[in-house]
């Protein structure tokens, strides 16, 4: 593990030395307001609290973790994103040195091999690496939810403790996070099972969420007048507006939502827009309306949701906010994400899938997929299906093996036939999908699409 540790911190630190990443003095956007967050727990008096937290869109935890971020400018005065790239640097190397090697070995029960850890970690570093620039909340949440699926693995009580405050943390980064839990739970019972059931294990597990959901509902109860340990998620500006029934709105107006650091990027949907206007609606104002309005138009909302899922995973910056312009190096590496998800895909759709897919590996994908389709209907950005690009980056790296289809196209002259014309299918129509969506950006008026 400490070679792996070494690689991933020379790689990105390198890479930050050599001016990758963001640039400048602050924090755009998001990630500025996270950065104000976490700022914002120091009062008035100057003494520090996480009653101070009074955001109700967020959870106090995706403003503490930035908080190692602060404390490296506070020691070296460096600049906001320099301290970003510090902290960053460690996340990458918790995420990729250490957890998914660790949680993938201990679901398939074998070990990974260099070669395959390296790919993953190139692999990664081409399409997500100036994420860890940015003071966010995608990156740490999902190491939270990843390390309370390895926690429960580990026999010894104290890892159930880990377990129960990573799992309650995820969600406080991350409320679409709340959707993993239940498979979450039932990866904790299967391995329950095999460690030996242990009452100590599940008390640990509910004191660990007690205890990092405890502030969450001192903070709702002191500002916001509720008795929740979740997160509020309202529209600050509408009284008990849920933000995700905005978004919902959003994903039907919106293929794709992007950033750079000038201005919106918002690729409207028109037929979306044209269902709007037959319904006369302006916005869902409940959630019956918004399934009304699908029940009315079943095949409409099916192609736009097969396209939201398509453009989540297609990964046209490595960055929060598109830092410059695309180059000439963007159909390559299009192509490149287009072969590693189509090599996951045609590693978990085959039958490789029977002797690895098992329980508890089930239950595992499924904490990482029910987020995924909830983030789906919402006004698509790729970092949204973050969990599920790395799951099959990871498949792709650690289980496609090429000696499976030299052998099963070993003298089979139509089979090699149809495997060129489904791989040109695949990958033809994967870039038709991606020109039809940028062809309806709209920077002008994008703004309203998302903000009505």
């Amino acid at each position: 593990m400490a070679v792996r540790i070494v690689v991933v911190v020379a790689l990105y630190g390198c890479y930050f030395l050599l001016g990758g990443g963001l640039q400048g003095e602050r924090m755009p956007y998001d990630a500025g307001h996270y950065w104000e967050l976490a700022v914002g727990f120091k009062g008035k008096n100057g003494s520090f609290s996480l009653l101070n937290f009074q955001d109700p869109t967020r959870g106090y935890l995706a403003a503490l973790v930035q908080f190692p971020a602060l404390i490296v400018r506070y020691l070296t005065n460096c600049t906001m994103p320099t301290a970003a790239k510090v902290t960053g640097t460690g996340w990458a190397a918790f995420l990729f040195a250490f957890l998914i090697p660790e949680l993938w070995q201990s679901l398939a029960r074998r070990r990974i091999s260099g070669g395959r850890w390296l790919l993953l970690v190139l692999l990664t570093f081409g399409f997500w690496r100036d994420h860890f620039s940015f003071t966010a909340s995608d990156i740490p949440a999902l190491a939270l939810l990843l390390l309370a699926l390895w926690a429960v693995s580990c026999a010894p009580v104290g890892w159930w403790l880990v377990a129960g405050l990573s799992l309650a943390g995820a969600t406080n980064c991350r409320p679409m996070y709340l959707a993993a839990v239940p498979p979450a739970l039932l990866l904790a019972a299967w391995w329950s099972r095999q460690h030996g059931r242990s009452w100590q294990r599940w008390l640990a597990l509910l004191v660990g969420a007690a205890v990092a959901l405890g502030p969450q509902l001192a903070i709702n109860r002191l500002h916001f007048n509720s008795n929740s340990p979740l997160v509020e998620a309202q529209v600050s500006n509408v009284q008990h507006a849920p933000l995700y029934l905005k978004q919902l709105t959003w994903g039907t107006r919106v293929l794709r939502y992007d950033t750079d650091l000038r201005q919106r990027l918002v690729y409207a949907d028109s037929a979306g827009l044209a269902v709007l206007r037959r319904e006369g609606l302006m916005e869902y104002t409940s959630y019956g309306q918004f399934f009304g309005t699908v029940g009315r138009h079943p095949v409409d909302y099916g192609w736009r949701y097969i396209r939201h899922l398509f453009n989540g995973l297609d990964v046209l910056q490595p960055s929060l906010y598109l830092l410059r312009d695309y180059g000439p190096e963007r159909p390559w590496l299009q192509l490149l994400n287009y072969s590693a998800i189509g090599l996951g895909l045609s590693v978990l759709l085959s039958g490789p899938l029977n002797r690895w897919l098992r329980w508890p590996q089930a239950w595992a994908v499924l904490t990482l997929l029910l987020p995924c389709l909830i983030a789906v209907p919402m006004a698509m950005e790729g970092r949204f299906l973050l969990p599920l690009h790395l799951l099959l980056l990871t498949t792709a790296a650690f289980e496609f093996k090429p000696q499976h289809p030299k052998r099963w196209l070993q003298g089979q002259p139509i089979r090699a036939l149809v495997m060129l014309v489904l791989v040109a299918a695949w990958l033809g129509g994967c870039f038709w999908l991606s020109s039809t969506t940028t062809r309806n950006l709209v920077p002008d008026r994008g703004k309203s699409l998302v903000d009505d």
